[in-house]
């Protein structure tokens, strides 16, 4: 019987991106060895190699796992310099074309054309698998704020709708809120939830206090999430209580509606003369926006979430299950074919 392949995990530290690989590695069962990279200056994809300050050596592994635009350079490296035997996986985007890797794992927001290299799961990874069977006692409704991320938008006018709309929807259950804010809300936001969310409804702000967000996820009946964040949604999710995501009003700027215009026609349809464009998309010199409505609008149709206002979905609490599986099997059949 053949060995397990030897793992690489190429992280920058990212720890959402690293817990998803070692989630993974951990469900093949192979032996695994996390190399962190350590880069110099800011992320620069197209120069990665030369701000590599701590380029791993050999003997190289048999395959390699990224999940950060610049890891994935470098493992586009490792397996040039092996010989071209190092199998290299991505999961969520690389830098540029998933063309030259051996298997990308992605979601929906990414936007990653189909091929035959492509897998696209509906979340990102997660062994998280807190839900209980059962009837569950009649708690808060949990609103979880982010904040602003690219082309969603939460300021002050953003959060007094916000404020306003989960007040109204918390009286017509008759039930209280218990919001609690992340590190990214920015503080005209938190002055808003401050003014506006009173007794018999709870506050929490990041940063002052006890940190209760895991707390609130488990003591709340259902609960709302911003659409800023696609792992927060992944948090609550993975309690198998029922969620919806709370639209943010978005910013179209001209930066945007630019990015997207040359990315529908450069890359989804392939027109012959933006080929220019469709190379700076390939190479990674530029990306379009992750469409985090695009996932959540999947998530929707499978009835795995809803839309704030929209009558309820019930959690499936083995759909991360279900993912990791297949991630897994996918990867599994790629060794497979190698030894073959």
């Amino acid at each position: 019987m053949a060995a397990d392949p030897q793992v690489w995990i190429l992280s920058r530290g990212r720890k959402g991106d690293l817990d998803q690989m070692l989630v993974l590695a951990k469900a093949l069962g192979w032996p695994f060895e996390v190399k962190t990279l350590s880069f110099a200056g800011p992320e620069i994809p197209v120069l990665s190699q030369f701000l590599l300050r701590n380029m791993p050596s050999p003997p190289w592994p048999g395959l390699v796992l990224c999940a950060e635009a610049s890891p994935s350079v470098i493992a586009r490296e490792i397996k040039r310099r092996s010989g071209w035997h190092t199998k290299i996986v991505c999961l969520g985007r690389p830098a540029g074309s998933a063309v030259g890797f051996d298997l990308v794992i992605t979601t929906a927001q990414y936007r990653i054309p189909s091929a035959d290299n492509v897998v696209e799961l509906s979340m990102p990874l997660s062994d998280e698998t807190s839900a209980t069977a059962g009837e569950r006692p009649q708690g808060p409704i949990a609103v979880i704020i982010g904040g602003p991320a690219f082309p969603d938008i939460l300021d002050a006018a953003a959060a007094e709708r916000l404020t306003a709309d989960a007040l109204a929807y918390a009286a017509r259950k008759d039930l209280f809120l218990s919001v609690q804010t992340s590190p990214r809300t920015p503080p005209a936001a938190v002055a808003v939830l401050q003014r506006r969310i009173l007794p018999p409804h709870v506050l929490g702000v990041f940063g002052k206090g006890e940190n209760r967000y895991r707390a609130v996820l488990e003591e709340a009946s259902e609960i709302v999430v911003t659409s800023d964040s696609v792992s927060m949604v992944s948090d609550a999710l993975a309690t198998g209580k029922p969620v919806s995501i709370y639209p943010l009003a978005q910013a179209h700027t001209m930066k945007w509606r630019t990015g997207e215009w040359l990315y529908a026609h450069a890359v989804a349809r392939q027109s012959r003369l933006l080929s220019p464009a469709r190379w700076l998309f390939d190479s990674g010199v530029i990306e379009v926006a992750p469409d985090r409505r695009k996932l959540f609008s999947r998530l929707a149709a499978e009835r795995r979430l809803s839309w704030f206002g929209e009558p309820p979905a019930e959690a499936d609490p083995h759909a991360a299950q279900r993912d990791l599986a297949r991630a897994a099997q996918s990867l599994r059949q790629l060794m497979t074919k190698e030894k073959d």
